[in-house]
């Protein structure tokens, strides 16, 4: 018995990445899996590659989070390819660097849209099929900067920070309204997935690059996908009927305060 056996889960941003690692891990712990990304040819193949070891697990279709008509079209064929939806885990989400006079409104924008904005979109259109399958639960990925600010994430830190209240006040909803729906948001730290190969970059690459990186980290590395992966598995399963409205931390320490010398 797999610890998601019957939960049938909708994941964004499931190309690569931390998407990619919680659809592996849902469907390893017995979920059938919708794999939506921008990136359609591409999250075909991470699902292609899921099917190989969970034989009809996963399924995948092209998706832009921004648009509100793609996500009622393809909740309803996710719906129909796995007759039903109790999970919904809106991970799709990009980053830039720049503060208050280097941003632009169009960068602005263009974070708040994919970042913030489509998770209103998708969590008010993928709300039905939740309530019809409850116990169901909603995991929006959020980040240590939807916690902490920095000068230089201006638009990222508005967007998480977002993330983070939207979900509190959907799970009061959900809660009041007795749906069985939980509604959680996970905030990771610097994890080693494609969307940070930028900034090693600019810490000169490799492990230098990585070191620099982790030096705001009490535990001195970045985070692994699976380790947040657990936390999401953990959200999706029954264990957690009766934890909502939270905001989990992975993040080795970052947000507790200053380790000093």
């Amino acid at each position: 018995m797999g610890r998601l056996d019957g939960k049938k889960a909708f994941i964004t941003g499931a190309a690569q990445g931390l998407g990619a690692c919680f659809a592996r891990m849902f469907a390893a712990e017995g979920a059938r899996v919708a794999l939506t990304d921008l990136q359609g040819d591409k999250v075909a193949q991470t699902a292609g590659a899921i099917n190989a070891d969970f034989p009809g697990a996963a399924v995948a279709f092209a998706h832009d989070v921004t648009d509100h008509d793609q996500w009622t079209s393809v909740l309803e064929q996710a719906n129909e390819a796995m007759r039903g939806i109790s999970v919904l885990v809106n991970n799709a989400g990009i980053g830039t660097m720049a503060n208050i006079e280097a941003e632009t409104w169009e960068g602005y924008r263009k974070v708040m849209d994919i970042d913030l904005d489509s998770i209103f979109i998708g969590t008010r259109a993928a709300l039905p099929y939740l309530k019809k399958n409850s116990p169901a639960s909603i995991i929006n990925i959020s980040s240590v900067a939807g916690l902490m600010a920095d000068a230089n994430l201006l638009s990222y830190n508005v967007a998480k920070a977002g993330v983070a209240m939207m979900s509190k006040s959907v799970a009061l909803h959900c809660a009041k309204a007795g749906y069985g729906i939980t509604c959680n948001s996970v905030h990771p730290v610097f994890t080693r997935t494609p969307i940070i190969d930028p900034i090693v970059q600019m810490g000169g690459g490799g492990e230098e690059g990585e070191a620099k990186l982790s030096r705001g980290i009490p535990m001195k590395r970045l985070g692994e996908p699976e380790e947040v992966g657990h936390m999401v598995v953990y959200l999706a399963s029954d264990e957690a009927k009766f934890v909502t409205g939270s905001e989990f931390r992975i993040d080795g320490g970052m947000t507790a305060g200053r380790v000093g010398k």
